[in-house]
């Protein structure tokens, strides 16, 4: 049983009253919920993907001063591993900003080219849930960005990370400054 305690405010002069009611809410009338596992964290340093290879991103931070958070344990900043510390429904996003390495060449076309980025569970994207997105590379020389977004069941102990695929036949650059986040949803 919660207690509400009410207290009514008079104009100056007026007695204050304060009253004291017996009553049960509800708990999901309850105005603030506790975020308990949560993080937003950007890349330290521009990454270099080379052509033809999948690769883990690594070494993020934190950036307090842009106000990102992060609740909870599990997120490992060199590693760019995030180990779930409870069972549950997470939500993940990572948004990368993209550069290829044929910035001499901008007027050639890089049709044909793809790229992919998956958000995995413990490393193993093929054999494990996977949040995926998939790009055609249009124009090489521009910078772009993809971004990958959804809800992975994960248990506890278990680990996700970003991953870049670079099909193309050129290195891509990721640029530092890239995103990565997740909310725990719930269990």
């Amino acid at each position: 049983m919660v207690k509400e305690q009410v207290k009514t405010h008079r104009k100056a002069g007026e007695e204050c009253e304060e009253e004291e009611e017996s009553d049960e809410r509800n708990p999901q009338d309850q105005s603030h919920h506790h975020v308990e596992a949560a993080f937003h964290c950007r890349t330290r340093e521009n990454i270099s993907v080379e052509k033809r290879t999948q690769q883990e991103l690594q070494f993020y931070y934190i950036p307090e001063a842009e106000r990102m958070f992060h609740r909870g344990s599990g997120l490992n900043l060199t590693s760019g591993q995030y180990t779930a510390p409870t069972a549950g429904y997470y939500t993940f996003t990572a948004t990368l900003h993209i550069v290829s390495g044929e910035q001499r060449k901008k007027e050639r076309s890089c049709r044909g080219n793809r790229l992919r980025v998956l958000i995995c569970v413990q490393s193993r994207c093929q054999h494990n849930s996977n949040l995926e997105t998939v790009s055609q590379l249009e124009s090489c020389g521009d910078l772009f960005t993809i971004s990958v977004t959804g809800v992975l069941y994960m248990q506890a102990g278990q680990y996700a990370s970003v991953f870049v695929d670079n099909a193309a036949g050129f290195t891509l650059t990721i640029q530092s400054g890239s995103d990565f986040s997740a909310i725990l949803l719930g269990v």
